[in-house]
């Protein structure tokens, strides 16, 4: 039972919830006319942003149960071409009246800040959904040489790489999507962190009809894109704002170490704890510790080889991590989408989406997560209100 403080009434959580439900489809409409509605709210996205790519999959026709939606904004895919060729997928569940999942592919920008790329609702993380992702994730960002792909290792994700091994991984390197090939591709990213980050940005949007989370989705990510522009335009430096510092603090580090130069290009440098060995190129530079090799930007040894030989380390930073690559990563634009009133006349060609087949039951769903000796809770402690300030609950 929940209390309402200023008018001292009391309702049944039941009704709380039916009142939620009401009041979310007076702002974002109804369920089972969002997915009528999906297919128009789509062709006015395309021409408002050009470049945008949108991929549906039904059953039946002309009037088509839901199966799948893929969507990718022109101006995130545009950006990604500024961005290191890394992707982070994952899948997050939606908490909506109907049952399914959120895909989402998220690159890595200059300041190491998520960028949102692609997005996809599906009945559940499986096969055929993850081969419908990655095949049009693949298709809208284009062919991009060693393009790495990092996931968790769901057995979905695993068995739709398989089905498109014969037209894309037998096509490229293995060093871009296996990891004992490394090879300094991943860019030092070891884990999905990015993709569960955003996972947790969209979770008020998880729960919503299909349209309003396309429309969401569309809202926040034209707005993140402004306020990384705005941070891009004052910038200064050769490189961003945390690579200098990078530099700057490794820097004070090189200075306790000892150099020996052995040759034009190869140095010998100590620390406090061994000796290395350090080449330095033109273009690129070597060390025994591989920090070079794997993060693209100089290790403490590179920067007191090169104060020795009067070179300036910055050029051994990847220009993926320049104020440059930065500033043109958010220059693409987001144009507002046209009004409801003004979204196209559907005609008889245009596809009729009715909600899939996979309503949620009511109530609390199942927890699947085991739960261990650090769940368990003393007996002897209480919830305090912090509303009532009663004991017993907590609001």
């Amino acid at each position: 039972m929940d209390r309402i403080p200023d008018h001292h009434y009391t309702i049944s959580y039941s009704k709380a919830h039916r009142a939620k439900w009401k009041a979310m489809e007076r702002i974002f409409g109804n369920w089972e006319e969002s997915y009528a509605e999906l297919p128009l709210y789509v062709d006015a996205l395309r021409r408002s942003n050009p470049g945008t790519n949108v991929f549906f999959e039904g059953m039946g026709r002309p009037i088509r149960q839901f199966e799948r939606v893929f969507w990718a904004f022109g101006p995130a895919l545009e950006a990604f071409k500024h961005c290191r060729p890394l992707v982070c997928i994952d899948g997050t569940h939606l908490y909506g009246k109907y049952k399914g999942n959120l895909l989402i592919a998220t690159a890595c920008d200059a300041e190491n800040g998520l960028l949102p790329i692609a997005f996809a609702i599906v009945e559940s993380e499986n096969r055929s959904s993850w081969t419908f992702f990655l095949w049009n994730l693949f298709f809208s960002v284009g062919c991009i040489n060693n393009l790495c792909v990092i996931s968790d290792r769901h057995l979905g994700i695993i068995a739709g790489m398989k089905d498109i091994e014969e037209s894309w991984l037998d096509q490229v390197p293995p060093q871009t999507w296996a990891l004992c090939y490394d090879d300094g591709r991943r860019h030092g990213t070891m884990t999905t962190n990015r993709a569960e980050s955003m996972n947790s940005v969209l979770k008020g949007v998880r729960g919503l009809p299909v349209t309003a989370i396309l429309q969401q989705t569309f809202i926040r990510v034209s707005e993140y894109f402004y306020t990384r522009r705005e941070s891009a335009e004052s910038m200064s430096g050769e490189h961003v704002p945390s690579m200098q510092q990078h530099l700057e603090r490794t820097a004070h580090d090189a200075r306790a170490m000892l150099v020996r130069r052995l040759d034009r290009s190869e140095f010998n440098v100590q620390d406090k704890n061994a000796v290395m060995y350090i080449f330095l190129y033109s273009d690129n530079a070597e060390c025994q510790c591989h920090v070079p090799k794997l993060f693209h930007y100089p290790c403490a040894h590179v920067i007191a080889a090169c104060g020795y030989a009067r070179i300036s380390p910055g050029r051994y930073v990847s220009h993926w991590l320049s104020s440059e690559s930065y500033r043109h990563t958010y220059e693409p634009r987001f144009h507002s989408v046209d009004d409801k009133s003004r979204w196209p006349i559907p005609t008889e060609n245009d596809p009729i989406f009715i909600p899939p087949n996979v309503r949620r039951q009511a109530g609390r769903p199942v927890s699947t997560r085991r739960r261990m000796h650090m769940d368990s809770r003393d007996p002897s402690l209480r919830y305090t209100c912090s509303i009532h300030h009663e004991k017993g609950h907590r609001k």
